[in-house]
């Protein structure tokens, strides 16, 4: 009987340890939810979209499906990601009961996540119903961002079970002051937005003399939501010097609130890209998303501040205690290495000739600035994020442990943060002062390299320097949309070049390194199929590479003096190659290596010559 007993109980720990692990993925995935929730409800506002499917709920213009009217499918996709997330809370609920974990709150969360859903649901049918009343709009934004932050907290503690221990902080005041201010303010946005007074002022910073509200017309309203703002983001910076004065023990906590410092002072130019661009619907978009992300990372600091004594390891204090002492230009030489500037200025070439060609000249000049300030922003901000990605790897390998991350000069904690918020960043300043296409093509390329590559095929194929190597090719592809507004042949072809000419040089570095990433675990070709194999798929991907390249002048892109450049500029990389293939040289590898930099920044300044000159 005891055996039984003791049989079930077993049975009982593995059910829930299972469906423990289930519980931390659909806690992310809530909270991810709330988050695209939050975005594309707003979305629906600016766009006109919320009446798209008429004043019926839950069915559109009266079926199930809507039509082929635009206005109606972005409500209808709403609505769609709404009943996701009352489904994905419902699985959430059950998964945190099934966990039996001994945190209570991993049980009652899920309980207001629900309860917060169905209120949700009520108020996004009274917003139909009552033809979009604005208050109503607002409380529905609100009830959103209570949703998201309680999933976020859900999160940390499903995935974090120390975050549970909560202690009290000197900061904690003025988190919630902060995290007050901001959520009276994007109500106050919403409600603004709604109301019809995002345009009473058409001046930034003035609004025709008028200073202060005196009752509630439009030009009111739109004032009190700017000095909402103004109160709000000096709330954030205090709160950020707080937190750099009381709390120099905890870089999570100085790292996010620092972030949502950043972020609430590009908050106030995108506030004023708003008025200069008439209220255009992508800038919109992405000052509602940048705010909601600020509102993330208080939430998120607010955790940290509580759990610091149970999370701190005394490896990040002692980095953060060198940091403190070094002088601020040794500081900053640190973050600028972690935007890895050797491949950001090889990036912006190859995006700054992809926008020449397309503009068959110099494009405008904002086009040109803020393209490239987005593109350096992008690509600054990948880096950073591979830099904290790699920190362990990097510290094996003598090339890269001089780094500000193994060598302990920075947290690990700043540069991830860092790294998200140059990322945000530049799309935000893409989207707001470019267009949204070329702003949707620099995110995907850094989710690409982050996600796919850095985390998941690093360390897990030969082929991932292949594979990955996509994500180097985007920024031709976002400096032609940045012009054109969307992709053509002439683009694909220069990402198809860019993508052949990735792995021949990488895996020439690979050669002469191969016992750095031998060391490190990375299955770089070198180190998994030897140098034989991957000197001959080095041969094969030049050749690809170089066939691609005259592609320019049979379709008509490009023209002859183009095609010679090309010819001579890949004979020689072909030449180079092949001596690489018969010989056993290191010193020949890193020729092949430096060279083919100089070779895609001379083939691309051949293609601008040829379009511009020609």
């Amino acid at each position: 009987m005891s055996g039984g007993n003791t049989f079930a109980g077993a049975a009982m720990r593995s059910e829930a340890g299972a469906w423990s692990g289930r519980f931390r993925w659909l806690a992310l995935a809530a909270a991810i939810a709330g988050f695209l929730l939050i975005v594309v409800g707003g979305t629906v506002r600016v766009s006109g979209a919320g009446l798209g499917c008429g004043p019926e709920w839950p069915l559109c213009n009266g079926r199930l499906i809507p039509g082929w009217d635009l206005l109606a499918w972005i409500e209808y996709v709403h609505r769609l990601i709404a009943l996701g997330v009352i489904l994905l809370t419902g699985v959430v609920v059950i998964a945190g009961w099934r966990a039996r974990s001994r945190d209570p709150w991993l049980f009652r969360l899920p309980l207001i996540a629900a309860g917060l859903v169905v209120l949700q649901a009520l108020l996004g049918a009274v917003t139909v119903w009552t033809h979009l009343e604005a208050a109503v709009v607002a409380l529905h934004l609100g009830v959103a961002l209570s949703y998201l932050a309680i999933t976020v907290v859900l999160a940390v503690r499903a995935w974090w079970p120390a975050a549970a221990q909560s202690v009290r902080s000197a900061l904690r005041p003025w988190l919630v002051g902060a995290l007050g201010l901001l959520f009276v303010l994007m109500l106050s946005g919403a409600y603004t937005a709604k109301r019809g007074a995002g345009f009473a002022c058409p001046e930034w910073p003035f609004c025709g003399g008028i200073w202060f509200p005196t009752g509630w017309t439009n030009v009111d309203v739109h004032l009190t939501h700017r000095l909402l703002a103004l109160l709000t983001v000096l709330g954030v910076l205090v709160l950020a010097w707080q937190a750099r004065r009381v709390r120099s023990d905890a870089p999570w906590v100085v790292g996010l609130t620092t972030a949502a410092a950043a972020l609430m002072v590009a908050q106030v130019f995108v506030g004023a890209a708003n008025i200069w661009f008439r209220l255009h619907p992508a800038v919109s978009v992405a000052h509602l998303a940048v705010a909601t992300v600020v509102w993330v990372l208080l939430v998120l600091a607010l955790l940290a501040d509580q759990t610091l004594p149970v999370l701190a390891r005394e490896p990040v204090r002692t980095a953060v205690r060198l940091e403190g002492d070094r002088p601020l230009g040794a500081v900053l030489r640190d973050y600028v290495t972690l935007t890895k500037p050797g491949v950001m200025i090889l990036l912006l070439v190859t995006t700054l000739c992809a926008m020449l060609v397309a503009a068959q000249g110099l494009p405008t000049l904002g086009t040109l600035f803020w393209t490239l300030l987005g593109g350096a922003l992008a690509s600054g901000g990948a880096g950073a994020l591979n830099h904290y990605i790699d920190r362990d790897i990097d510290a094996v390998m003598t090339r890269t442990r001089r780094r500000p991350l193994p060598s302990g000069r920075l947290a690990p904690e700043y540069a991830l943060v860092f790294g998200v918020v140059l990322s945000v960043l530049a799309v935000y300043v893409l989207t707001a002062f470019v267009n949204p296409v070329a702003a949707l093509l620099s995110l995907a390329g850094n989710l690409f390299y982050v996600f796919v590559y850095s985390i998941w095929l690093k360390r897990s194929t030969p082929q991932n320097i292949v594979i990955g190597g996509a994500a180097g090719a985007v920024p031709p592809l976002v400096g032609w949309a940045a012009v054109t507004g969307q992709v053509a042949i002439p683009a694909l072809l220069m990402f198809l070049l860019v993508f052949a000419w990735t792995p021949p040089h990488f895996w020439a570095l690979a050669l002469y390194k191969r016992g750095d990433y031998a060391a490190a675990g990375v299955p770089m070709l070198p180190a998994v199929r030897g140098e034989e194999e991957t000197r001959r798929q080095i041969l094969f991907y030049t050749v690809a590479m170089v066939l691609t390249s005259l592609l320019f002048y049979p379709l008509g892109v490009l023209g002859l003096p183009y095609l010679v450049a090309a010819s001579v500029l890949g004979g020689r990389f072909l030449w180079l190659v092949a001596r690489l293939y018969r010989e056993r040289s290191d010193q020949l590898a890193k020729r092949v290596f430096l060279y083919s930099m100089q070779y895609l920044g001379l083939l691309f300044a051949a293609m601008v010559v040829d379009a511009v000159v020609f």
